[in-house]
C-alpha cells in the first residue's frame, strides 16, 4: 500500500452516507455481489468522500491535526483505508 498516492473508488464501487456512518457497495454485475461493507463511523465516511482530493497520508495528517486524533483513531483510519485498498474497493487515482 502506498500512502503517498491519491486513491478513488474502484469502478463499480460507491458509498452512501447513513445515520450510523455509511455503506460501501459494489453495484456492477448481474448476480448479487457479496461486497457490501457497513462503516460504523460517519467520520471515516466523511474522509472517504475526500479521498480523491489528496494523497492518503496528507489526508490523514490533516485530519489528525484538525481533530487532534489519538493513536487509536489514527490506527482506525489506517486500517479502514488499508482494508479498502486490500479489498480492491479503492484504487490509485
Amino acid at each position: 500500500m502506498d500512502w503517498s498516492k491519491t486513491y478513488r473508488c474502484a469502478p463499480g464501487f460507491a458509498f452512501r452516507k447513513e445515520s450510523f456512518g455509511g455503506i460501501l457497495f459494489h453495484y456492477e454485475g448481474r448476480t448479487p455481489d457479496p461486497r457490501l461493507y457497513f462503516v460504523d463511523s460517519r467520520f471515516l465516511i466523511d474522509l472517504l468522500e475526500l479521498v480523491e482530493r489528496a494523497p492518503l497520508e496528507s489526508l490523514m495528517e490533516e485530519a489528525t491535526a484538525t481533530f487532534r486524533l489519538g493513536n487509536s483513531q489514527i490506527s482506525a483510519m489506517r486500517r479502514f483505508f488499508g482494508d479498502l485498498v486490500e479489498r480492491k474497493a479503492l484504487v490509485p487515482a
